[in-house]
């Protein structure tokens, strides 16, 4: 009920609302008076108990979406206590999308909060009431559920589905076992399919995120400002509205190149840290005489000058200084020098039409007063030239800040990335390399030191917009480069992890994921029938993924039908790199992700796909685009499994290679999967595309006939064409383009019919 007493204010105010939101601000009265705050548009509502904090956030439909917790939702403390409390909220104030107040605790610590209700999501902030004050903000709802996303930091969980998930130190930061952090990509986005809903909390620094049976509680430790955001709709329309506001914050994706999903190479999966010229070109030349299709290659460390493994040598901020003379008493086994034709290299490269690329950090050698290791002749003048220009991370006296990195040994210095000129420095210097691209690598081992998740984007996004090729590993929300890379693979390491790490930075809004290497790294030979098994299972996963490269060489494998299995995972992804790129072109486009699609964003309302991701089960499972579904065996299984229960959603499924057609929506328990099987089934919208020699052909499985018309965004990123399926089946098809029909040819191994796609072009098939 509106109180009298509110109703000229009321209409007043509804004139200054767009009508798009239809905004309604109450001020309601109870048997016991407490008041309740209540806004809304023609889709949600908002309502706010201004005693409690709580808060209710409902469908049009009064459906509850995000329940209120059942004390506070709105808590301060000092700044690093650590103990954020409740308060009240005091001398609410309309605004056109709702309202601040004040919250005020029992202690008098005061901060100035807003909420703000938008089409399709709610933003609330939280702020010091007091200039220049730093404190813990937290906000909080009842439980919610299931739940997945987080970035990094729920890829190491053993399970998609992060129920229970506790950080109150969430950061970019070293893990408890290692002097190196496994966490780099930070997002605290999380999403709840089956609600409908989704969340984030913005902020550089420290922040907190509990998700468990008795609250759901993002917030801030030592913050200026808390900055969250709760997004409502089908998954598409979370995810799109997520792209939005993320690039409104500054954390803007970008847009994807398609010469990174072309398969590349790695030196570091085949030589470890002891690259050289002639081990790199030879192991190039060994792929392409196999007839692996080699598209790009980093060329791993030691491209610089000086002994490897002491602290003299140079590194990545080297700029342009190779190793390319010899140098006395050299002792590191390797040869010396181990570059001596850089030109040459470059040429080797650009005649096999392989694009190079080096690794990059933004963190310089310090120099031995502030106990670090540069050396003139082969660090060069860019750390002292960087100290003259301000360009590095200042203390608060404006001396230098140092900080520790895997690599270099030795503090360092860290580029400032909010300087525009230090970023632009940094790649500009770069350039003297004469590379295509980079593979962004730093490695922090005190990220609260910084305190800042985001310090390689703007580095990133100056590089990609310049031309290069970005291989991200460093990200804060978006990715700012064209595909975002998992942390390192090895034999002996957790072999559920790097799944469970991609369908969460799939659930966190990244669709461009590499899974690192085949076979991950530091394999020797002679292999064992163990790492043989573990080298075949990892291929046709990453043959399933956005992004597949190769570093240790499939003919150490010593086994010619491990090797031919190997090679049938390349050729499948490199027939499907098209396709693929078309689905990362769409994710980043619309912000959800198309290429690799977690089963409970698509079918949010089907509970069977909720817990299929875990180390358990290992019904490891996503979509590529709408027409592919992936069942790769995988885990720690993955030298004794020969079969797995997988979940095919709802619709008509084809055995990718069997041509065997299931029904969706059910089990199927111990399906056979031989290490040479290609683990898809096509559905879904019926339509892939693959590519041949000649050209790009549309292949079209008559199964489901849902006439969704198909979008297909071509190699260039830009052109298209469009494909509307049948909607009832037919013993044969014809296409229609323009005025122009024929019959499509039918391809009995694959159990399909096709015909070549063009760009610019609007296709519809028809029944004959």
């Amino acid at each position: 009920m509106i109180q009298k007493s509110k109703i000229g204010a009321f209409k007043k105010f509804i004139g200054f609302v767009p009508i798009l939101f239809l905004l309604v601000f109450t001020i309601s009265c109870n048997n016991t008076s407490k008041s309740i705050i209540q806004f809304g548009n023609s889709q949600f509502s908002v309502e706010v108990d201004p005693v409690s904090t709580t808060f209710t956030i409902k469908d049009s439909k009064g459906v509850i979406l995000v329940p209120p917790h059942p004390e506070s939702s709105l808590l301060i403390a000092v700044g690093g206590s650590r103990k954020p409390i409740s308060g009240g909220l005091i001398n609410p104030q309309i605004t056109k999308s709702g309202f601040t107040a004040e919250l005020q605790t029992e202690t008098e610590i005061t901060a100035v909060v807003t909420f703000s209700l938008k089409e399709n999501y709610l933003q609330v902030t939280m702020e010091p009431k007091t200039e220049g004050e730093k404190l813990d903000m937290g906000i909080r709802t009842g439980p919610m559920g299931p739940v997945y996303g987080l970035g990094d930091h729920g890829g190491y969980e053993g399970k998609t589905e992060l129920t229970g998930f506790s950080n109150e130190h969430f950061i970019n930061d070293k893990t408890d076992d290692h002097n190196w952090n496994h966490y780099r990509f930070i997002s605290t986005f999380a999403v709840f399919p089956a609600q409908g809903v989704a969340q984030v909390v913005f902020d550089r620094g420290e922040k907190q995120v509990v998700i468990d049976n008795n609250e759901n509680r993002i917030g801030v430790i030592a913050g200026e400002r808390l900055n969250a955001y709760y997004f409502f709709g089908e998954s598409q329309q979370l995810f799109n509205s997520y792209r939005l506001v993320r690039e409104k914050e500054g954390y803007p994706s970008k847009k994807p190149k398609f010469r990174f999903f072309e398969l590349g190479y790695e030196a570091f999966g085949s030589l470890g840290w002891n690259t050289y010229q002639s081990s790199v070109q030879q192991d190039i030349d060994a792929y392409l005489e196999r007839g692996y299709p080699l598209k790009w290659a980093v060329v791993g460390s030691g491209f610089w000058k000086g002994e490897r493994r002491t602290p003299q040598e140079g590194s990545t901020t080297s700029f342009g200084i190779w190793d390319s003379i010899a140098a006395p008493n050299r002792n590191d086994g390797l040869p010396n020098p181990r570059y001596p034709d850089p030109m040459g290299m470059k040429e080797f490269f650009n005649n096999r039409d392989i694009k190079l690329i080096l690794g990059s950090r933004i963190n310089f050698k310090s120099l031995l007063s502030d106990n670090g290791n540069y050396f003139l002749e082969n660090d060069g003048e860019f750390s002292t030239e960087g100290l003259e220009k301000g360009y590095f991370l200042k203390d608060q006296d404006g001396s230098p800040k140092v900080f520790k990195v895997n690599f270099p040994t030795g503090n360092v210095y860290l580029l400032d990335t909010d300087n525009l000129g230090a970023v632009r420095w940094f790649v500009d210097e770069f350039s003297r390399w004469g590379a295509d691209g980079i593979k962004e690598d730093m490695m922090l081992q005190d990220g609260v030191a910084l305190a800042n998740d985001a310090k390689q984007n703007p580095i990133n996004e100056e590089f990609i917009d310049q031309g290069a090729l970005v291989m991200v590993r460093n990200a804060a929300y978006g990715v700012p480069g064209d595909i975002l890379r998992l942390e390192d693979t090895k034999y002996g390491f957790d072999q559920d992890r790097p799944v469970i790490n991609a369908l969460n930075y799939a659930f966190s809004g990244a669709g461009n994921i590499y899974p690192d290497i085949v076979a991950g790294k530091y394999l020797i030979t002679p292999l064992s029938e163990d790492q043989k098994r573990y080298f075949v299972r990892n291929s046709m996963l990453a043959a399933v993924m956005p992004v597949m490269s190769m570093g240790f060489g499939p003919w150490h494998l010593e086994n010619p039908d491990y090797e031919r299995t190997v090679k049938k995972a390349v050729d499948i992804h490199s027939q499907l790199i098209p396709y693929i790129y078309s689905e990362v072109v769409r994710g980043h486009e619309t912000g959800y992700p198309y290429a690799l699609t977690p089963l409970p964003l698509a079918f949010p309302k089907d509970e069977n796909t909720y817990w299929l991701g875990d180390t358990t089960k290992r019904q490891y499972e996503w979509l590529i685009g709408e027409s592919l579904l992936a069942t790769p065996i995988y885990g720690n299984d993955y030298a004794t499994a020969t079969s797995r229960e997988i979940y095919l959603p709802e619709g008509k499924w084809m055995d990718w290679e069997s041509g065997s057609v299931l029904e969706g929506g059910r089990f199927y328990p111990d399906y056979s999967f031989a290490d040479d099987k290609i683990p898809l089934f096509v559905g879904g919208k019926d339509c892939v595309v693959l590519r041949k020699e000649d050209g790009l052909y549309l292949y079209y499985f008559p199964l489901n006939f849902r006439g969704e018309t198909f979008e297909f965004i071509f190699p260039d990123g830009t052109s298209r064409s469009t494909v509307t399926p049948p909607t009832q089946g037919s013993k044969n098809y014809m296409v229609l383009e323009g005025n122009q029909e024929s019959v499509m040819k039918f391809d009995e191994e694959k159990y399909a019919f096709y015909f070549k796609i063009e760009p610019g072009k609007t296709y519809q098939i028809k029944g004959k």
